[in-house]
């Protein structure tokens, strides 16, 4: 009897053992290569037949595909709270290598508008000539949108900073939030109903001659992103608040119990009662393995 209890009790731990690994394990994604280079425009209508895998946990459906020069990504929401505050805090995309999670290097993509000087700038950063004539020409402009991933990650930093002057491409996206007019009520307005957000972006499997390759056929990569969470304005606004409260904080005040910069219970108070942690924006991410075939 004893025996057969304890036959069980493997099984069952077994059993356990292999569900708890499907769940925790990265999915694996082919990139699917193409012919013509895609078009930047966050439409999906040039990724009909792309291997789609879904992240249920924010109603994502996403793909990769690539050419000769890039890595191209597309992320499809169907639900907008899974887009979260993703319109203001942009995407992080990271690639690290196969069974590891690290951050060393990446792309911030979020739109930035620019005034005339700061575009400038930024174009010189990427080790652009600009000459007065064109600088003059920038000048007549006072404001500029760049759609332009941002490198990020400690690795990746210190090697742009070794070519520092040099000419290399930056990755690219657009970002786009589709909605669909609902019908028109009797003596009143027409209201517009979420149908779906798209980002789509692009990144060059080698951001400059001289530098190693972000991506190499028949090498597999870890891909992370996330999106969403505490927007910047909410950052200030929650590091003002907890200043403010700091004087007259007690051990015993539950009105704002704050670990770092998260809420993590309770909530704070922004004047008009208490928000609840419930009610501070989620945070997404994920990781999958990306499969590149040999060329």
């Amino acid at each position: 009897m004893r025996n057969k209890a304890r036959k069980m009790i493997l099984i069952f731990l077994g059993t356990f053992f292999l569900v708890v690994m499907a769940i925790t394990a990265d999915q694996v994604l082919k990139s699917q290569r193409v012919e013509e280079p895609k078009k930047i425009d966050a439409q999906d209508s040039d990724w009909k037949g792309a291997n789609f895998l879904s992240f249920g946990k924010a109603g994502v459906d996403y793909a990769v595909a690539h050419d000769d020069n890039y890595l191209y990504l597309i992320l499809i929401f169907r639900n907008r709270e899974g887009l979260t505050t993703a319109e203001a805090t942009g995407f992080n995309i990271y690639l690290s290598q196969p069974g590891k999670k690290k951050k060393d290097v990446g792309f911030h993509f979020q739109k930035r508008t620019l005034s005339a000087e700061e575009a400038i700038a930024k174009l010189e950063s990427y080790g652009e000539t600009i000459t007065e004539e064109r600088k003059a020409l920038i000048r007549e402009k006072k404001m500029f949108v760049f759609f332009e991933g941002e490198p990020i990650g400690k690795k990746l930093k210190e090697e742009l900073e070794k070519v520092h002057g040099n000419h290399y491409e930056p990755a690219v996206f657009r970002f786009r939030v589709d909605s669909i007019r609902e019908p028109q009520p009797e003596n009143g307005r027409p209201k517009l109903q979420f149908n779906k957000a798209v980002f789509e972006c692009r990144i060059p499997r080698k951001i400059l001659a001289g530098l190693p390759s972000l991506l190499e056929p028949g090498k597999p990569v870890n891909v992370g992103i996330e999106w969403g969470g505490m927007t910047e304005e909410m950052r200030k606004a929650l590091m003002a608040r907890r200043a403010a409260e700091a004087s007259r904080a007690t051990a015993t005040d539950t009105e704002m119990v704050v670990s770092g910069m998260e809420a993590r219970e309770g909530g704070f108070d922004r004047g008009a009662g208490s928000l609840s942690f419930r009610q501070v924006p989620k945070k997404f991410s994920f990781w999958f393995t990306l499969q590149m075939p040999a060329e």
